[in-house]
């Protein structure tokens, strides 16, 4: 097939030899995946066994433009980096929406996969077929934005894209991050995959470019686009304040996750939009081709921090609370630590609340901290603990492993504060009140993550649009069940899409409207791909590549030995209730979870008893080869995988 649109290549990268191939990936992948997740949920299932460690020279770490990244479509931005996950085991991917991605294009490539470990540290220079493996020595140790201001000087064109990890990566901090300077691959420890590779920097610069199939068709779609966005009034407040504008709706709902998720009511107003607007900002800016330009750097302006600056994005602002912290000099402050030194905010936010409870519960004790006396709030305390995660230092070494690991290894009864989900630390808004989000984190294939579901369709559907597409006015409301597992499938399928095109989930997703959802998620999102690349494509087809890349990963995590008892939620959402503001009192209802989540299952075509996919299905979804897979896993290990 004509590959307009893409690069049309693959390249491995073999750290260990110092040697790069050059490849084409079967047509297949085009046709069946799309591209960005989808190309790498495939080569990560087909590359990771279930004794593959994460962390080991074989385990690859996959980076792959959205099919859309790099062409002129609204929003096209997103790049997919995949591991197999360092905190979980399981499947691990984590979404960046910087230039790097079009850069891999131009370059020629529409995947790149590294693997091995170079025996001294390198950065890789990718310029179209040109790979060099650069000593690195220099860089090891440096900062984030040191690392990216050191390789600059090193070249000669400011168009290069920089990814690269800080020292919480080099350190395999299990939450560390990669960064590309506009943006980062912030989940699942990919960080530490690239650290434990001895790879400090991946540098792209392609001189090549991308066909359009129909450039006129294209621009009509575009056209389409913006005036659909300037209509929907999600987005106005969205270009306003950017990101942190979601603080209204968790005030609205009062499900902040403050202090390690205990309180629905908590002091927000001096970590407000309207703070961070007029007394922060510095500018507005944005991932390639996005006309929203959410993203936003701030600068504490007064008093001793003058002249401090970071990036800061709503899921920062949220786990802030959830370490107590109220102030927005404060905040910058630990966010541009966090960034500085390549850490995962929402890991590291959820840890390090953890160890505070524990503090507070007679668990830990001063003599664990070094002396210090952990309290949530204490920004200076909270420095403390992030440098001694980074490096590995005292209690920082258990706590850099994730609070799932650090409980198990603490005890004492730790393990009901660590609030994570198959191990990865818990995301967003909390879920008391809202049981369909609760069951959106515990299906999410990379662990919990309301980025895998996008769980407010509810919020924008009205009951006659609920009963239409789920079965039931019921999945309208907040506390309904009836219907929320079918919507809940849906929605997953439906942001699935975004990761396969390189779409942004935010501004091409989040809507007033149901209206406005499905024109912009579907029938555009088709249009786009139809356009671009020449191959008729409707928002069903694209639906169903997505079910089809959703159930790749749920096979990879059922590999690696995850069931239906691991699809669930930390107890304390079931059994504590919020504590004060709107939502007070309110629990995840067992009988609702349970409820929602086999209807899910029933939804996804899987056996709603144990969760686990059925044969018709994958053969359904033309998935014959990962169902050869799991009934060659089933007779060797004389496990059910498969039924």
């Amino acid at each position: 097939m004509a590959k307009h649109g893409y690069g049309g290549k693959i390249l491995r990268i073999d750290l260990t030899e110092q040697k790069a191939t050059i490849d084409c990936l079967p047509s297949e992948y085009y046709e069946m995946y799309l591209g960005g997740r989808g190309f790498n949920s495939r080569l990560l299932f087909d590359m990771a066994g279930p004794q593959t460690d994460p962390l080991s020279p074989e385990a690859p770490l996959i980076f792959a433009p959205g099919a859309l990244h790099g062409t002129p479509v609204p929003t096209a931005s997103r790049t997919t980096a995949t591991i197999k996950n360092v905190l979980s085991g399981g499947h691990g991917d984590s979404h960046g929406g910087g230039f790097i991605g079009s850069e891999i294009k131009y370059a020629g490539y529409d995947v790149v996969i590294i693997t091995g470990k170079a025996e001294k540290p390198v950065w890789l220079m990718i310029n179209d077929e040109k790979v060099d493996f650069c000593d690195a020595s220099d860089l090891w140790g440096k900062k984030t934005k040191e690392t990216q201001e050191a390789i600059r000087k090193k070249l000669p064109s400011k168009k290069v894209q920089i990814a690269c990890i800080g020292p919480a990566g080099e350190n395999l901090v299990k939450y560390a991050v990669i960064t590309d300077g506009v943006a980062t691959f912030g989940r699942t420890g990919v960080g530490a995959v690239m650290g434990s590779k001895n790879l400090k920097a991946l540098v792209v610069y392609g001189t090549g470019g991308i066909t359009i199939h129909d450039p006129s068709r294209l621009l009509k779609a575009i056209k389409e686009y913006n005036n659909i966005v300037k209509q929907d009034p999600y987005l106005i407040p969205a270009v306003t304040f950017g990101s942190t504008r979601f603080m209204w709706h968790r005030v609205k709902y009062g499900v902040h996750g403050a202090c390690n998720w205990r309180l629905g009511e908590f002091d927000w107003e001096g970590l407000s939009p309207e703070i961070f607007r007029e007394k922060h900002a510095v500018k507005a800016t944005s991932c390639p081709m996005c006309p929203v330009r959410c993203r936003r750097d701030m600068m504490i302006r007064e008093g001793e921090h003058k002249g401090e600056y970071t990036k800061v994005e709503w899921e920062s602002i949220a786990r802030s609370m959830t370490m107590g912290i109220t102030d927005s000099i404060d905040l910058i402050r630990v966010i541009g630590a966090f960034n500085e030194m390549g850490l995962d905010i929402e890991s590291a936010g959820d840890t390090i609340a953890f160890a505070m409870e524990c503090f507070e519960k007679g668990i830990l004790t001063k003599e664990d901290f070094d002396g210090l006396s952990p309290a949530f709030g204490d920004a200076e305390l909270i420095l403390k603990i992030i440098k001694m995660i980074t490096y590995r230092q005292g209690i920082g070494n258990l706590l850099a492993d994730g609070c799932y690991r650090a409980s198990l290894a603490i005890g004492k009864g730790s393990e009901k504060y660590a609030m994570h989900i198959k191990g990865v630390e818990v995301t967003a808004a909390d879920p008391r009140g809202m049981p369909v989000r609760a069951v959106s984190y515990a299906t999410s294939t990379r662990g919990s993550d309301h980025l895998r579901s996008n769980p407010y369709v509810e919020e924008m559907a009205t009951p006659e649009e609920a009963e239409l597409m789920f079965g039931s006015r019921e999945a309208a409301d907040l506390k309904g069940v009836a219907g929320k597992g079918r919507m809940l499938k849906w929605s997953e399928d439906l942001v699935t899409i975004g990761d396969l095109l390189g779409l942004c989930k935010w501004a091409f997703y989040r809507s007033a409207t149901m209206e406005y959802l499905c024109d912009k998620g579907l029938r555009l999102a088709a249009e786009f791909y139809s356009a671009v690349t020449g191959r008729e494509m409707t928002g069903e087809e694209l639906m169903l590549a997505a079910e089809r890349v959703y159930n790749i990963e749920k096979a990879f995590n059922v590999r690696t030995g995850f069931r239906k008892k691991d699809d669930t939620i930390p107890e304390r959402f079931f059994t504590e209730p919020i504590k004060g503001g709107p939502g007070d009192g309110n629990i995840v209802e067992r009988n609702k979870f349970n409820t929602i989540l086999e209807e899910y299952y029933e939804a996804r075509g899987w056996d709603p008893s144990t969760g686990l996919q059925t044969r018709a299905k994958l053969e359904q979804l033309g998935l014959s080869e990962i169902k050869n897979v799991l009934e060659k896993d089933q007779r060797e290990k004389n496990t059910i995988m498969l039924v």
